[in-house]
């Protein structure tokens, strides 16, 4: 065991010094603080409104051309925001001059049809943002209603959820009330810990990954072999790899906390951001599980490649596994809870960046974590196994990969 603490703590030492680490872990942090710094010049008030003007489409000038006789009576409140034209002609030649972002035509059988036709300059991206993101709609919704339905009812058509409350029930049946802010608990720190996790893991895997094929190069491999078992030495180079991610993300974490901490007194949100317990521990456990796994997987990389360069592509395979659950997040935004996506929640290599994607998205059955967790233990304790024989079978082997039958007699070995 002491054999173990030497090498994972030569390792944490090394590393911990690679110019590419220390910027890595320190380059997340600055980033928050510059972003921090420039919301608190600006005031919370002018960024809330900066975004809101970039994002939202109250900004943009949209003439229309009425062929149905609708709108004929425009309302004051839509002044300088749409532009009535006569004809396409005069609503064409604005839009090529800039001076509308957009225009719309409102055919003559509209109320039976329902049919507008929405042009744009260039691009079709600001007349989507006009349909789909809603100023059209409430525009032609306010006119339809206007002088035919009583105000208040015409009000809570164009703003039918103006003071809508989300009540949520915890797993005891307790009701709790959502605020404005609920969103960064419940999205974006799982969201953020599945980013952090696959920095990390592949940060610490990586140097494993580097140092196991520089040694075997090297020959140094050879030196140390003679001192130490090859399972010692894995296992020595996964634990003090494993502190140095641990590192890593206690410096993040720790900073993360504090931004979160200055942004709340800064803009007073004291109260409305919080951490959610089990999700941070959930986060905790995906880590340390999934750095064992990967960790384990890059070392026997290492040792099977007969060069860093064919041993980093034999690693491509694992980190692409680990990159799956990122190439489907159209099917966690229609349903998180589809077979598809529970089925990645229980594969090891994908088990811990999906779950932590599910997460954000909306309640996971504990019975399906409970299974994710339990099938990772599984597979970590698999990969350990046959990665500690592999691992001793690629070690002094040079110039020549082990093949299949190479690898699998390794594993019918004792």
């Amino acid at each position: 065991m002491r054999e173990v603490f030497l090498v994972a703590g030569q390792e944490l030492w090394i590393n911990i010094r690679r110019p590419g680490f220390i910027i890595m872990t320190l380059l997340i942090p600055a980033l928050g603080l510059v972003g921090l710094l420039v919301a608190s010049f600006f005031g919370g008030q002018q960024v809330g409104d900066f975004f809101e003007s970039q994002f939202t489409p109250g900004g943009q000038v949209i003439g229309y051309v009425d062929r149905s006789g609708l709108l004929d009576a425009p309302l004051p409140q839509y002044e300088g925001a749409f532009i009535p034209y006569a004809d396409e002609a005069a609503a064409r030649a604005a839009l090529i001059a800039g001076e509308i972002d957009s225009y719309f035509v409102l055919a003559a059988d509209y109320l039976e049809t329902g049919r507008v036709t929405v042009y744009s300059h260039s691009s079709g991206f600001t007349a989507a943002i006009a349909v789909d993101e809603g100023d059209i709609g409430p525009f032609l919704t306010d006119h339809l209603l206007y002088g035919r339905v009583d105000d208040r009812v015409r009000e809570r058509a164009l703003e039918p959820l103006l003071n809508a409350e989300i009540i949520t029930l915890d797993e005891q049946g307790r009701a709790s009330s959502e605020n404005a802010f609920s969103w960064i608990a419940d999205f974006v720190i799982p969201y953020t810990f599945s980013i952090l996790f696959v920095i990390t893991i592949f940060t610490a895997s990586g140097f494993l990954l580097q140092s196991v094929s520089e040694e075997k190069e090297g020959r140094i491999i050879e030196i140390l072999l003679s001192s130490i078992g090859p399972t010692q030495l894995l296992a020595g180079k996964i634990l003090g790899l494993g502190a140095l991610g641990l590192i890593q993300v206690s410096v993040w974490v720790g900073a993360g906390a504090a931004l979160i901490g200055a942004a709340a007194s800064l803009f007073a949100l004291a109260g409305v951001i919080g951490l959610s317990l089990s999700t941070v521990l959930l986060g905790v456990i995906y880590f340390v599980l999934g750095y064992l796994l990967f960790a384990t997987l890059m070392a026997v990389a290492g040792a099977i490649g007969t060069t860093q360069r064919e041993s980093q592509q034999i690693a491509g395979i694992f980190s692409l596994a680990a990159a799956v659950p990122w190439m489907t997040m159209g099917f966690l935004f229609a349903n998180p809870n589809a077979p598809f996506t529970v089925a990645l929640s229980y594969f090891p290599l994908t088990a811990p960046v999906m779950m932590l994607l599910r997460l954000g998205f909306g309640q996971v059955p504990a019975g399906q974590i409970a299974i994710s967790i339990a099938l990772l233990i599984l597979g970590i304790a698999f990969s350990l196994w046959a990665g500690a024989k592999i691992f001793r079978a690629g070690l002094l082997m040079y110039g020549k990969r082990p093949g299949v039958k190479d690898l699998l007699r390794a594993l019918r070995e004792a």
